[in-house]
């Protein structure tokens, strides 16, 4: 495959990665809806910060860490799925009257919450467990040309940033944001029903490959 071919490739299926729904898309549009546009795009770079821990983890050889050691992959997923499952759970315990009666916005989340909240999210996101050890290795590992290194850490981070940011802006809008608050509480139930599924078919997957 062409130096050119390569980065097109990877470049598609990084981004058709980030955009598919998985709990990074909750959280941050979650985050910008209740909190506002700096509390969402602090929580990108969160998510942004997880991504170049990702990429490290991949191009300094630690993915044959878990080969070796599948347990220490399979604490990882389980310490995620629970992380994932507290978010839902906080989520769905939201009482009714006050999601939906509560203002929007008035209480943002300092940077520093805001960027370990998108972290966490992004270590512990099951699609980034897979997506790195599995399918970002497909293009580029220890070893392979600097350029494409630098190449592959450039693209996971512009899609990351390009498309997150775009949901916490978007998510940001008064419009949007007035819309959300005539539904906020089913909205939240949802969001939480979905997040708890996600850690729970975490740790499912973990116990069963275990087994």
């Amino acid at each position: 495959m062409s130096p050119l071919s390569l980065f097109v490739s990877l470049l598609a299926v990084d981004l058709l990665a980030v955009i598919s729904p998985g709990p990074a898309f909750v959280m941050v549009s979650q985050t910008s809806v209740r909190h506002g546009a700096r509390s969402g795009i602090a929580a990108v770079f969160g998510i942004i910060v997880s991504v170049w821990i990702w990429c490290l983890v991949v191009l300094s050889g630690l993915t044959i860490l878990f080969q070796i050691a599948p347990w220490l992959y399979g604490a990882m997923k389980l310490a995620g799925g629970a992380y994932l499952i507290y978010l839902g759970l906080n989520l769905l315990r939201a009482r009714a009257d006050v999601s939906a009666s509560a203002p929007l916005g008035e209480t943002e989340l300092s940077a520093r919450k805001g960027t370990m909240k998108g972290l966490l999210v992004g270590l512990t996101n099951p699609k980034a467990v897979v997506y790195f050890s599995s399918i970002f290795t497909l293009f580029v590992k220890p070893g392979s040309p600097v350029w494409l290194q630098a190449a592959a850490v450039g693209i996971a981070t512009f899609d990351t940033l390009v498309w997150y940011g775009l949901v916490g802006v978007l998510f940001s809008h008064s419009a949007v944001r007035r819309v959300y608050g005539r539904v906020r509480h089913w909205i939240e139930r949802a969001a939480g029903a979905v997040m708890v599924a996600f850690g729970a078919r975490l740790i499912l997957v973990s116990r069963l490959r275990n087994s």
